[in-house]
């Protein structure tokens, strides 16, 4: 299957998207004083690695399935 530039470019966009939003949950956790708030924070910032892993998967699979 190949994908259209439009899809890469919404592909590469949720991949940002999801890079900033673990940023932004690792430096909440760090931050906050609040041990319910900092693990609340990790859980999230793990949560979108997970979402960046599983799309960054699905490419490089895609990828591997059309240069067969």
């Amino acid at each position: 299957m190949q994908l259209t530039e439009g899809e890469l470019l919404h592909i590469g966009e949720q991949l940002r998207a999801e890079a900033v939003a673990i940023a932004k949950s690792d430096a909440w956790a760090q931050q906050s004083g609040d041990p319910g708030l900092r693990q609340l924070y990790k859980d999230i910032a793990n949560r979108h690695r997970t979402h960046y892993e599983k799309i960054l998967q699905s490419v490089q699979n895609l990828i591997a399935q059309s240069q067969l």
